[in-house]
């Protein structure tokens, strides 16, 4: 590829350094509205921007980039750009101490381990969990950002390493605060597995390794019961979503009224 895409996506140049970088607006709620376009932007890393790509992102007005990386993925790919009068704030949603022994075996290569670790649909069981977990293990990086999209104002990009599980969560539950029904969520979603927009991974080069391809599938790409479990998380945790915004993340329904304000057309 060597150049931006011809096309466009969301009105914006298709980035050639920074994968599933995605407007929500658009998306419809459930009162016949939509999402304003050019106000939360999801996606991978910023770390590789090809000059093109900086000229694009600086040009959306962006003023916060939540980055939901943890430090190690943050050594790993790089801080990122920083858009020209954005501020950043990080909010690890993740845990690299909580699967540490799992990715040491994995990264070691041996075949016969990594079916045990990874087949008979243990890849997927761990991140449906993983996903579930999430919801309420980081309910407190959860209601920092949603506080940050209030206090620092919008366009905001929010993004993990491909732009696809903690972003997509993070994604979800805005698009939920502002009346997105479960069907368009998961649809936007989805998006994710559009082979423009998968991540390759620049460490672990096991998974490209063949024999063990199809077995790392599950960590490459979006399904929809991952996200449809964390969904569920939200409606059942705290005894339903209006519950977990105001009890679990101390989003109550002023502060629900105010991002709508800003995120929803009309």
């Amino acid at each position: 590829m060597g150049q931006q895409h011809a096309d466009a996506e969301d009105g914006i140049a298709a980035l050639e350094g920074v994968r599933n970088f995605r407007d929500i607006g658009g998306l419809p709620t459930a009162d016949g509205r939509r999402i304003r376009a050019g106000r939360y932007y999801r996606s991978g890393h910023l770390a590789k921007p090809t000059d093109a790509d900086r000229k694009v992102l600086d040009g959306l007005g962006i003023r916060l980039i939540v980055d939901l990386r943890s430090p190690a993925d943050i050594e790993l790919d790089g801080a990122g750009h920083l858009p020209d009068g954005a501020r950043r704030i990080n909010l690890p949603m993740t845990d690299p101490a909580r699967h540490s022994d799992f990715w040491s075996d994995i990264k070691g290569g041996d075949p016969v381990v990594i079916r045990d670790r990874l087949g008979d649909g243990k890849a997927e069981a761990m991140i449906g969990r993983d996903y579930r977990d999430q919801v309420v293990s980081r309910r407190d990086n959860h209601a920092a950002l949603l506080d940050a999209l209030l206090a620092d104002g919008l366009p905001a990009v929010v993004h993990c390493s491909a732009g696809k599980d903690r972003a997509g969560i993070a994604a979800a539950l805005v698009q939920r605060i502002c009346g997105v029904a479960d069907a368009e969520i998961v649809a936007n979603y989805l998006e994710s597995n559009d082979p423009a927009k998968r991540y390759a991974p620049n460490a672990d080069k096991v998974a490209m390794r063949p024999e063990i391809a199809e077995l790392f599938a599950p960590f490459l790409e979006v399904r929809e019961e991952y996200l449809r479990g964390a969904l569920e998380v939200m409606d059942t945790h705290w005894g339903g979503f209006d519950a977990y915004l105001a009890e679990g993340l101390g989003f109550g329904p002023e502060k629900q009224a105010q991002l709508r304000a800003l995120m929803v057309e009309g």
